[in-house]
């Protein structure tokens, strides 16, 4: 198991300078769609969470979480240090190994990013607050109160997914962080047409996982509709089908 962490810490320092400047990016590109929105007349007292909303930034969020992962898996290959040589495929260990460390690699990268876009909200939120105070006060003379920085993380639609309240939702997180992990490590890991399956079953599994997190609150569901239940059986299988296949694949290409 030490040597399974060790190959993910060398992943994720090859990954380190990319995925610092694909969150750069994303930080900067946030403020400066929602300091132009509080700026607007009409904008004003809204609050940050409208703001993130209205900027569409829980899509961003989405497609750069998606960013991270691939960057995390892609890095070990286009790096300079990759191409010396030293990389997980190339460092000992057995194929189960290189492929859990890839996997690690990618949460590793998953969660510093989500915690990243928290931070990165709580700093947002002062020079939001700031800019709708001097706008309140060309426009009505006065400063209406201060909004809440408790009430805009609560309110804001993605902080309300990802910060758990309840234990089952804590697991269903961790449960979607292992398999999202696992599944675009499996597809950065296959080559070819190959990708394609891995591609689809992925997919296939997101959609699954999207639709649990929508009905957290009510679980009881999945047990009315046994429809619901075959998904996730589904959606199991295909998850260890397609781990499977890509630490069979890193067995293949060891063998040539």
């Amino acid at each position: 198991m030490q040597h399974t962490f060790t190959l993910a810490a060398w992943n994720f320092r090859l990954a380190r300078r990319s995925l610092l400047a694909l969150w750069d990016f994303f930080a900067a590109q946030q403020a400066a769609v929602i300091l132009w929105r509080a700026a607007q007349p009409g904008a004003a007292g809204l609050g940050l969470a409208s703001h993130y909303y209205a900027t569409m930034q829980i899509f961003a969020y989405l497609g750069f979480y998606l960013l991270t992962a691939l960057e995390a898996g892609l890095a070990t290959h286009n790096s300079r240090r990759a191409r010396s040589g030293y990389t997980w495929a190339t460092l000992p260990g057995t194929p189960g190994q290189k492929f859990a460390a890839k996997a690690i690699t990618i949460a590793a990268a998953e969660l510093v990013f989500a915690a990243w876009q928290l931070v990165w909200y709580i700093v947002e939120f002062y020079p939001v607050t700031a800019l709708e105070g001097w706008r309140r006060r060309q426009m009505y003379g006065a400063v209406l109160p201060a909004a809440n920085l408790y009430e805009q993380v609560v309110t804001n639609n993605l902080f309300a997914r990802l910060l758990p309240r309840r234990p089952a939702q804590l697991v269903i997180l961790l449960g979607i962080l292992a398999l999202s992990a696992a599944m675009l490590a499996a597809l950065d890991t296959v080559r070819g047409w190959r990708k394609l399956p891995a591609f689809a079953s992925g997919l296939f599994c997101a959609w699954v996982c999207f639709y649990i997190v929508s009905i957290e609150q009510h679980l009881e569901w999945l047990l009315d509709e046994p429809r619901y239940a075959f998904r996730i059986a589904a959606a199991a299988v295909l998850a260890v089908l397609t781990v499977w296949w890509a630490v069979r694949s890193i067995r293949r290409g060891e063998a040539a």
